[in-house]
């Protein structure tokens, strides 16, 4: 194993550390390191330092080949995700450009993609017959998932008590006019 491929495969290493402290969120500090780890990981991944074996070699031409629609299908995923209902709102612009994004993968992947197959007709199917699939679980998966999210219900007017408290925090804050109570 030479240096490069050590470097190939530590990318990977780094690539999914990074992705693993990004997803901790914001209210840990170590959620920081994220996307410069993912970032870090790409660059070591797709720039090696010297001439990859031949399995790791195949796998960067496979990986290379693959990154534009892999690219589109996950903006689009994170478009649709983004614009889909969050407390209630919905933005339908961003779910449009989404779903266009996804669409313009498929259209890639169907127009570049599958001309390296050779016109193997059954590979191509399996091929989207597993990508139906993958969307069908991960649309169940989502609503497995939304459906268990219970609606947060509306909460009680304030006291007067309260309102004095809050009216008191935010002039002691804020600087509110002396004058008023």
């Amino acid at each position: 194993m030479d240096w490069s491929d050590i470097q190939f495969w530590f990318g990977f290493l780094i690539l999914f550390c990074g992705l693993s402290l990004h997803r901790i969120g914001p209210a840990f500090k170590r959620s920081n390191f994220g996307k410069p780890l993912l970032f870090l990981g790409f660059v070591l991944i797709f720039l090696p330092s010297g001439d990859l074996s031949s399995i790791e070699h195949d796998l960067f031409i496979f990986m290379a080949d693959n990154v534009p629609w892999i690219f589109l299908s996950l903006s689009g995923i994170y478009f649709v995700l983004y614009g889909s209902q969050i407390y209630w709102e919905n933005i339908n612009s961003i779910k449009i450009i989404g779903i266009l994004l996804l669409l313009s993968s498929w259209v890639y992947f169907l127009v570049f993609i599958s001309k390296s197959f050779d016109a193997d007709l059954s590979l191509i199917f399996a091929n989207l017959f597993g990508m139906l699939i993958t969307l069908i679980y991960l649309i169940w998966l989502i609503k497995f998932i939304e459906s268990r999210t219970p609606k947060v219900e509306e909460s009680l007017p304030l006291s007067d008590s309260e309102k004095k408290y809050v009216k008191s925090i935010l002039k002691r804050n804020l600087g509110g006019n002396k004058d008023e109570d």
